[in-house]
């Protein structure tokens, strides 16, 4: 009862924080931060119900919020491709392990821009190209300071090369994660990107800061028999430098069979894209509790579609729950 008043007078700090922040963030800075490819939603299954990730867990929750490390019961590796726009990829490793006393995790993230040719002053091509490419490499640990809570941390370094300029900065992460109701309402909150500035020459650049708050409510039904349904609402709401205070919203339909193998069919809306036609999302995925496989499509109106894929692999440790989150 007395952790449940402290979380309650957390949100409601939290709440007040968002409040101050979207004030602070006001809308229509689309772009301004450096290091954009932190915003693109790097798991299948997180992008698929809409980006929300408050309450991720595993390996990815590197990217989203480090408190759900502590989910891991052993080891965990997760890989993920993005067919981005415009020929463009963004691909992410990720890899967890429990240890005396909680999770640490690793994880990298790549974003590739196809080389583009140099002219002269003439229009004639040169021999050399022009290479964009960013990455981040993320430290994270995780431990379980109660029962059903979690509280996570993130250290991150960031580089970026444009053509033959280069610039880094150093960023954390923090997140905290609760089952306020065990096996279905669990809440979660991340400080995303707090860190230095990104500088290339004279010119520096904030990094995307976000503040992420949500829950995932579970619906159980025939959870006695050989195969049981799972219903799960998430909401996220997010108060970021560039975006201003914008709404996540995902929804997962799964089926587990016999305890053994499950299947989900996923969709999600973000409210922040909506107005470009992009805002929604589909995806499926497979869980036999040993690996995982999520798939993610959603359409980014006049600049085409985007697709995501990711597969993680679990073992050591005890046999892992079909979680549903």
């Amino acid at each position: 009862m007395r952790m449940f008043c402290i979380f309650k007078f957390c949100a409601f700090s939290l709440l007040s924080l968002f409040l101050a922040a979207g004030r602070l963030f006001a809308a229509g800075n689309e772009g301004v931060s450096g290091a954009q490819f932190l915003r693109i939603s790097a798991g299948a299954k997180a992008s698929a119900l809409g980006e929300t990730g408050a309450v991720s867990a595993g390996a990815q929750s590197l990217f989203y919020n480090p408190a759900g490390l502590a989910d891991v019961s052993g080891s965990e590796f997760s890989v993920s491709y993005i067919k981005w726009i415009m020929e463009t990829g963004y691909s992410n490793l990720a890899l967890a392990q429990k240890v005396s006393g909680g999770v640490l995790g690793l994880g990298l993230s790549y974003f590739y821009v196809p080389p583009t040719a140099q002219y002269n002053k003439f229009g004639a091509e040169l021999a050399d190209e022009y290479v964009v490419r960013d990455m981040a490499v993320i430290l994270g640990y995780s431990l379980e300071l109660g029962p059903g809570v979690n509280l996570g941390l993130g250290l991150k370094r960031i580089s970026s090369k444009l053509d033959t300029n280069t610039a880094s900065a150093t960023a954390g992460d923090a997140g905290i994660k609760y089952a306020v109701i065990p096996d279905a309402l669990t809440l979660g909150f991340a400080a995303q990107n707090i860190g230095t500035k990104l500088k290339f020459n004279e010119v520096a650049d904030s990094l995307p800061f976000n503040l992420k708050l949500g829950g995932q409510y579970l619906f159980r039904f025939d959870a006695d028999t050989n195969i049981r349904k799972d219903v799960s609402l998430f909401a996220d709401i997010n108060s970021m430098k560039d975006a201003g205070v914008y709404a996540n919203f995902g929804l997962d339909c799964t089926m587990l069979y016999y305890g053994k193998t499950a299947y989900s069919i996923r969709g999600g809306y973000k409210t922040t894209a909506g107005a470009k036609g992009s805002g929604a999302a589909l995806g499926l995925g497979l869980d036999s509790g040993t690996y995982l496989i999520d798939y993610a499509f959603s359409p980014m109106g006049d600049l085409g579609k985007v697709h995501r894929g990711s597969f993680t692999f679990r073992f050591g440790g005890k046999p892992a729950p079909k979680r549903n989150f």
